[in-house]
């Protein structure tokens, strides 16, 4: 039995080793075949270091700080590590993101900084949305003397602090019951069947997409930047496979947004075969390891 604990941990670790092990590969087009590439080497446009953080763990983690319990997020704690890490001057940084966290810095209203255009649907926001499945659905979220209830709409505002495009919320409020179901073990079936339903109800378009997940190739499966393409292929990836290395593997080799694409395979993946599933060889290379461990620790001491 896999402990609730130990699936968010693996939940946590699942995204870095995808993000770290896709990083490399980035912006390129697939490999030779589907597990051309097995190991986290470092390198690619950026010139990673290997187990070095992208922006998809870099925010992941402002989100998991950002938890004071399972009832509650701090809007005001996300809102400056992510203005933070802005300030770093972070090599990889997509354009939705760069416009959302400028409006942020200006003082705009949470739910008015994501820009909204029909070429800004990225998955700046899927990419680090994970530690949201810890929260209870009535819980609540802070901003100065603001305050809103329910995840439902708590999910609405984090998107759109950087991510304003439709697409973009529904595909974080189709994403996140998924992983709710995978942290609570249910099996593949039910955890894909969340992500259909709840996309039935909001997005036509994006269930359209989905309903077609289970019986894509490897070679027909996208994994661009558009928002909708990286649930989609992380979705995939935890379908197709029978554990999270070959999971990670298979997706991070069809390149181009490798790297994120890998982090949401690796969340789903993480969440249901827990900690123990990434490998060893992998895990000791990521850069936010032990960070992670201490933050699932001190998150379940909260709760």
């Amino acid at each position: 039995m896999i402990s609730y604990q130990d699936r968010v941990l693996g939940m946590l670790w699942g995204l870095h080793a995808g993000d770290s092990l896709g990083a490399p590969w980035e912006f390129l087009d697939p490999q030779p075949q589907w597990n051309t590439k097995t190991e986290i080497v470092g390198g690619g446009k950026f010139n990673w270091a290997p187990g070095e953080a992208t922006d998809d763990t870099d925010l992941m983690l402002a989100v998991m700080r950002s938890l004071k319990s399972s009832q509650e997020i701090s809007f005001d704690i996300l809102k400056s590590e992510m203005l933070k890490w802005f300030a770093s001057n972070p090599p990889d940084i997509g354009t939705t993101t760069v416009k959302g966290l400028e409006n942020l810095k200006a003082g705009k209203p949470l739910r008015e900084c994501g820009f909204i255009n029909d070429e800004f649907q990225g998955n700046g926001s899927i990419m680090r949305v994970a530690p949201m499945a810890l929260l209870s659905e009535d819980a609540l979220g802070v901003y100065g003397s603001e305050k809103t209830q329910g995840l439902h709409e708590l999910l609405i505002t984090q998107t759109k602090m950087t991510h304003g495009h439709q697409h973009c919320v529904d595909t974080d409020l189709i994403f996140i019951p998924a992983v709710k179901a995978a942290l609570a073990g249910k099996s593949k079936n039910e955890i894909f069947a969340m992500a259909v339903n709840e996309a039935e109800k909001i997005s036509p378009f994006i269930y359209q997409k989905l309903i077609k997940v289970p019986d894509t190739s490897w070679e027909n499966i996208s994994t661009s930047g558009f928002c909708v393409d990286t649930l989609c292929a992380g979705l995939w990836a935890f379908l197709k496979y029978e554990n999270l290395e070959d999971s990670l593997i298979a997706v991070v080799n069809r390149g181009d947004d490798s790297d994120s694409c890998g982090a949401v395979a690796g969340v789903l993946c993480g969440a249901f075969y827990g900690s123990q599933a990434t490998p060893e060889r992998w895990l000791h290379q990521l850069e936010f390891k032990e960070e992670i461990r201490q933050l699932v620790s001190g998150f379940f001491r909260q709760n």
